[in-house]
């Protein structure tokens, strides 16, 4: 299992918290070529379908079951970061070997991203637009300079994020 958190734009920051729930069921599969293996698209395109996750900002979110022995290609929109998670197995990236628990962040570039699976692999995609702004994390809490995330822990220890029932 993976839980991801999505930074916003500062624009977005300070908006009511939203949480998905997204069932196995609700999430479509893509069978890839040449027995290849398959993909459950959660965010974004892979060709045509689009996974059920609703973002501020466009991102892909792949979450591929692959064969050994097998190459595929990975749609990335031109502009987007990518990063490769192997959560299982092992894949090379031109040329460099991926295994279980290693993660790749790929440079931007106009292309797709190949992937060649050398033994049979889980393996989770995420591509993302670039925010092009700053990021400063403590904790749970991630803002774009030191004095928003001081800010953000006095509205937590103040209550102003709300309460757990």
């Amino acid at each position: 299992m993976v839980q991801l958190w999505v930074n916003l734009p500062a624009a977005e920051k300070m908006s009511p918290p939203r949480y998905q729930e997204i069932l196995d069921r609700q999430i479509p599969r893509v069978t890839l070529a040449d027995e290849a293996g398959s993909v459950r698209v959660i965010a974004g395109d892979w060709n045509g379908v689009t996974g059920p996750a609703r973002t501020v900002t466009p991102l892909g979110v792949f979450d591929l079951r692959l064969n050994a022995g097998r190459d595929i290609i990975v749609p990335a929109p031109e502009g987007h970061t990518a990063i490769v998670l192997v959560q299982h197995g092992q894949v090379a990236i031109d040329g460099q070997s991926l295994a279980a628990g290693e993660l790749a962040l790929l440079e931007r570039s106009d292309r797709d991203v190949s992937l060649r699976c050398d033994d049979t692999a889980m393996v989770l995609v995420l591509t993302g637009e670039p925010i092009n702004e700053p990021v400063v994390g403590q904790g749970p809490f991630v803002m774009n300079t030191r004095e928003e995330i001081h800010q953000a822990i006095r509205d937590y220890q103040s209550g102003r994020m709300g309460h757990l029932q």
